[in-house]
C-alpha cells in the first residue's frame, strides 16, 4: 500500500494535467482485475464494478478520489523514507486517497466479497478538484449520470485520517478584484490616483473582516500584485479573495461586504482627482457549493460505526472536497481519510506517517464494502 502511494505521489499532476497519474491508476486498476474503464470528456478515470445480480433500483455507489495536486511540474517530488514516515509533496493529499482506491479495487473483486454484492460501485479518479480545478471531475461526473442512475452515497477518499467524518461541506468563492487607473511617471505625475493604495487599503478591510466573521466564515487574501516599473504609479493593481462558510448565504453576504470595501478604497483614493478616478472589476475565479448530512443520518451512521469497530472515536469535520459536489445534488455524501497521520499539506514539507495506517483502510473498507452488500444500508444503519 505504501509503496503504491509512493509511486503515485511521485508523478507529477497539477490541476489539469492529470493524464500520466491516471494512466498509472489505469494499470494497477486493471491489475486489481477491473475491466470495466472508461475516461470521460474532462479525464477523470472511471471504474465500474457490476455485480452480476445487482438491481438498478438499489442504486449505485461511488468511490471518488482526487489526482491532481496543488504543485508545479518541477516540484521536487522524490519521496524520502525514515522509518515509518515519508516526506514527499502530495504523499497524502491525495496520494493516499488514490492508493486506497486500488486497495477498494482488490477488495470487491475478491470472490467472497464480489459474491455478496448487490450494488454497482463506481471508482472515479477525478481531476480538477484542487484551486482553481473548482471540483470540475466531480461535476462532471455527476453531471453525466444518467436520469435514471440512482446514487445511493458518495464518499470522497481523501488524504490520511482514520478517525473524522467529514459531513460538512465547506462551500467557497473565489475571485479577484482588479483596480484599474490612469498611471503616470512617479514624480511627474504625483498625486494620480494609486490602483497600489487602493488595493492597500482594501487588504486592510477584508483583515477586519475577516476577524469579524470567524468562526462562521474563513476570509483569505491570498495573492497580489500588479505595477509596471520601479518608477511608475501602476495603472492596475490587483488581489485574489478566498472565501468559505458552510452556510451559502453567509458566502453572498460576504462577497457583497467585500465589493462595497473595494468600490469605497477605490473612491478614497480617487478623491482629489475624480477626473482620474479608479475603476473596480471583479473576476470570479471559482465557486464550491456547500452542504451537511445531518449527524443522525445514516451515511454518517455507518461511518461512526465503521470508526467505532477499528477502536477509534469518531467526531464530525467540516471540508471541501469533491463531496461537495453531490451533497449540493441532494446526494448523500461524506469525505473520510485513507489511514495514517500527516501534515503540511499543500506545502513542500508535506509528510505521511505510515504507523497503523491499516486501521483507516480498514474503515473505508468496512463502509463501502456495507454498502455494496448490504440492501437496505441506504436507508438505516
Amino acid at each position: 500500500m505504501l509503496d503504491r502511494q509512493i509511486a503515485i505521489a511521485e508523478i507529477a499532476a497539477p490541476t489539469g494535467h492529470e493524464s500520466i497519474r491516471a494512466a498509472l491508476l489505469q494499470c494497477e486498476l486493471r491489475a486489481a482485475g477491473c475491466t470495466a474503464f472508461r475516461t470521460d470528456a474532462v479525464g477523470n478515470l472511471i471504474v465500474r464494478i457490476q455485480p452480476a445480480d445487482a438491481a438498478p433500483e438499489r442504486g449505485t455507489v461511488v468511490c471518488m478520489a482526487h489526482l491532481d495536486t496543488v504543485f508545479a511540474h518541477d516540484a521536487p517530488l522524490t519521496a524520502v523514507r525514515r522509518g515509518s514516515t515519508v516526506h514527499c509533496p502530495g504523499i497524502g493529499d491525495n496520494s493516499r486517497g488514490l492508493a486506497a482506491l486500488l486497495a477498494l479495487a482488490h477488495t470487491l473483486n475478491t470472490r467472497t466479497v464480489a459474491q455478496r454484492m448487490q450494488r454497482a460501485v463506481d471508482l472515479v479518479a477525478t481531476v480538477g478538484e484542487e484551486g482553481e480545478g473548482n471540483l470540475r471531475g466531480a461535476r462532471a461526473y455527476f453531471d453525466a449520470l444518467p436520469a435514471d442512475r440512482r446514487t445511493i452515497a458518495a464518499i470522497a477518499v481523501d488524504g490520511p485520517g482514520d478517525s473524522g467524518i467529514v459531513h460538512h461541506a465547506v462551500g467557497s468563492h473565489r475571485m479577484r478584484i482588479v483596480v484599474c487607473g490612469h498611471g503616470g511617471h512617479s514624480w511627474a505625475n504625483a498625486g494620480t490616483p494609486n490602483p497600489a493604495y487602493a488595493i492597500g487599503a482594501l487588504i486592510a478591510g477584508i483583515a477586519r473582516l475577516a476577524e469579524h466573521e470567524r468562526p462562521y466564515a474563513a476570509v483569505t487574501v491570498s495573492r497580489m500584485g500588479g505595477g509596471e516599473t520601479l518608477t511608475s504609479i501602476p495603472r492596475e493593481a490587483w488581489l485574489d479573495v478566498d472565501i468559505r462558510a458552510i452556510e451559502r448565504t453567509r458566502i453572498g453576504t460576504v462577497t457583497g461586504q467585500i465589493l462595497q470595501l473595494a468600490r469605497r478604497a477605490a473612491a478614497d483614493e480617487s478623491r482629489h482627482r475624480p477626473a482620474l478616478a479608479l475603476q473596480v472589476r471583479t473576476e470570479v475565479l471559482g465557486d464550491r457549493p456547500g452542504g451537511a448530512l445531518d449527524r443522525e443520518h445514516p451515511l454518517v451512521q455507518l461511518a461512526a460505526q465503521a470508526t467505532a469497530r477499528i477502536g477509534r472515536i469518531p467526531f464530525a469535520a467540516s471540508a471541501s472536497t469533491d463531496a461537495n459536489v453531490p451533497l449540493a445534488l441532494g446526494i448523500p455524501a461524506i469525505a473520510v481519510g485513507a489511514g495514517g497521520t500527516g501534515g503540511d499539506a499543500h506545502t513542500l514539507g508535506e509528510w505521511f506517517d505510515d504507523h497503523d495506517s491499516e486501521l483507516g483502510l480498514v474503515r473505508l473498507l468496512d463502509l463501502v464494502t456495507t454498502l455494496a452488500c448490504t440492501p437496505d444500508s441506504a436507508t438505516g444503519p
